[in-house]
């Protein structure tokens, strides 16, 4: 079968069952679960579906469409892995976080094929909403304000009063940045105003961040894992890299 025609079979397959999984793919097209892998991850590419770890979603094009995720949707399986170490610390009867990063994004898509009860989440994220939304068990929150069409998520002052109003029990959000002394930066004062107030808004906070933002150039602080955050989940150490003053500071977790 040539590789058209197994993505019009998968295609197919999701119209019908809404979700699906690798293995199941793999056997009933009768390949190999890389293949099928690689066909979900250009499948997702194209905005033909949403990929899941394990397997993908499907979009409905008049509700559920995610948008494009551009150059954030590189170093995929490093965010995945992030987002697999996360979603441990997610239970039952919580009210959770969810900023608008591509790796707290992946985490959405695993509480949405997961079996929780009485979990909500509340994000200012219109794609995670959208996957959120495949879950019915979940209580799905967006935050209220204008939309930002760079980054498909809500910003503003609505939005960050609504934060101040709420008790989560968790935030887990990106960074543009962080630094050898435990600051993590935003890259804009929208973005620093949001995530300052979800920080503000949980008892606990988790930053994820792949090792590609350890000391990369910001200025825009949103916080120092001095008080604000209890976890740093990232998926590597690096070599040239002084982890000393984070590892004082907050609970550092690397998703080898």
């Amino acid at each position: 079968m040539f590789s058209e025609e197994r993505k019009e079979k998968i295609l197919e397959i999701l119209d019908r069952k809404k979700s699906v999984k690798v293995s199941e793919l793999s056997k009933f097209l009768k390949i190999s679960e890389v293949t099928v892998r690689k066909d979900l991850d250009e499948l997702h590419g194209a905005r033909k579906l949403c990929r899941t770890h394990g397997g993908a979603l499907i979009l409905n094009h008049g509700q559920y469409e995610l948008p494009w995720q551009g150059p954030e949707s590189l170093r995929m399986e490093e965010k995945r892995r992030i987002a697999r170490r996360a979603i441990q610390y997610v239970c039952d009867n919580e009210a959770i976080i969810l900023d608008d990063s591509s790796t707290v994004l992946e985490l959405a898509k695993l509480l949405a094929a997961g079996d929780y009860e009485n979990l909500t989440v509340v994000t200012t994220a219109i794609p995670a909403v959208n996957v959120l939304l495949t879950n019915r068990k979940l209580n799905v929150v967006i935050a209220g304000g204008p939309i930002m069409k760079q980054t498909n998520a809500v910003l503003g002052s609505m939005a960050v009063r609504m934060f101040r109003s709420m008790r989560a029990d968790k935030c887990f959000m990106g960074t543009d940045s962080i630094h050898r002394d435990g600051v993590y930066m935003a890259g804009s004062f929208p973005e620093m105003f949001i995530k300052q107030a979800m920080l503000e808004a949980s008892r606990q906070n988790f930053v994820l961040a792949d090792h590609t933002k350890f000391e990369k150039p910001s200025f825009l602080k949103v916080g120092g894992l001095t008080g604000h955050t209890d976890w740093l989940i990232t998926d590597k150490r690096l070599d040239d890299f002084d982890y000393s003053i984070i590892e004082k500071r907050a609970n550092l977790d690397i998703a080898e």
